[in-house]
């Protein structure tokens, strides 16, 4: 039989280019993906751990709350208090238990007498404490509490990972069941471990000053206005707090952001018309003195709105976690251009998702 040259020699060529090319695609990295797995965080059973190899987030049913958010190897941006670490609270108490972590509260605080026996505080028991569901959703969990007999509500919250950035997307909404009409804002409680300093955007003036004071008065040293952001950071000894009142028609940003090191949390909202809690203070930062955990809480509040059964409140959320340059880390200014662009991604997130 004779042989054809050519033909062999065009055949190794083809075998070789399919072995070449097979071993590239072998070479390419691996797609990121969501892993969502069952934990046990600190004692907590039953939590949901969510993962994409860049981040992680522990959503903890039992009390309710996100507990942590972190970069993957790296600490968690949120606070979580030591002394309540596993517990569980089957009843209300009329005590606040502050677990930490972040969760979600129904309306402005001097407002929580109007629904509920709370005469300012504590917080209402089924949106602060009480225990919730949750169920594995497409790159995240959902979790759902119980109806809370003063609101005639359930809150929804779902987290949804991005499949390669250390980005969460919360989708969350109140469910109005039944019972009387009630005035609600969607309060994002979000508390951070001591950071080195919190900002939120400039506002509107109050009293000569770009921000608002909601506390006690400041104490000199913890803060500094800059051009464009506000700063603050913990004192020992006092708890202070602040709001940025935002014009939505003035094109501001919703934010509120915190630095740990060269690294930025920061949570996003989409600023809508309406009249906001605190005389329209949608971005707030608490701070708490050392005796309480010098934690900081990054707080967003949606517009008062009023629903009756049937009806839904929905206010969406963005969490980054972001790198800063040293530059960037040593300056309020430069962290918060990094937050304004960070903003921007997590708007157009948000955009598609609420209709």
């Amino acid at each position: 039989m004779m042989l054809n040259m050519n033909s062999i020699s065009r055949a190794i060529r083809i075998a070789i280019a399919l072995i070449t090319l097979h071993a590239g695609i072998s070479a390419l990295p691996a797609q990121a993906q969501v892993s969502v797995t069952k934990t046990d965080y600190h004692g907590w059973k039953d939590s949901w751990r969510i993962s994409n190899g860049a981040c992680e987030l522990v959503v903890v049913p039992q009390v309710n709350r996100v507990m942590s958010f972190s970069l993957t190897g790296s600490p968690s941006a949120l606070w979580n208090n030591p002394l309540l670490a596993g517990q569980v609270q089957l009843a209300d108490d009329h005590q606040w238990h502050n677990f930490g972590g972040d969760k979600v509260w129904p309306t402005q605080q001097d407002w929580w007498e109007r629904y509920t026996d709370r005469k300012g505080w504590p917080p209402p028991y089924t949106f602060d404490a009480a225990s919730a569901t949750a169920e594995q959703i497409p790159n995240g969990i959902r979790m759902t509490t119980q109806k809370s007999p003063d609101f005639g509500t359930r809150t929804v919250r779902e987290f949804v990972m991005d499949e390669k950035r250390p980005l969460v997307h919360v989708r969350q909404w109140f469910a109005k069941e039944d019972g009387k009409a009630v005035t609600m804002s969607v309060w994002n409680v979000m508390q951070v471990r001591k950071p080195d300093y919190a900002i939120i955007p400039a506002g509107k003036e109050i009293d000569g000053q770009p921000y608002k004071n909601l506390g006690q008065q400041i104490v000199s040293g913890t803060l500094k206005v800059h051009a464009s952001v506000i700063m603050i950071h913990n004192d020992d000894q006092k708890p202070m707090k602040i709001g940025a009142v935002l014009d939505p028609a003035g094109k501001q940003e919703d934010w509120v952001g915190a630095v740990h090191g060269k690294q930025l949390v920061l949570e996003s909202r989409a600023l809508h018309p309406g009249t906001y809690p605190d005389g329209g203070a949608p971005a707030q930062i608490y701070t708490a003195p050392a005796r309480d955990g010098s934690y900081v809480e990054c707080e967003m509040l949606s517009p008062m709105t009023e629903l009756h059964p049937g009806e839904k409140l929905r206010d969406d959320m963005v969490w980054q976690l972001i790198p800063l340059t040293d530059a960037q880390a040593a300056d309020p200014e430069q962290a918060g251009a990094a937050a304004r662009a960070a903003h921007q991604e997590a708007l157009r997130v948000i955009s598609p998702a609420v209709k």
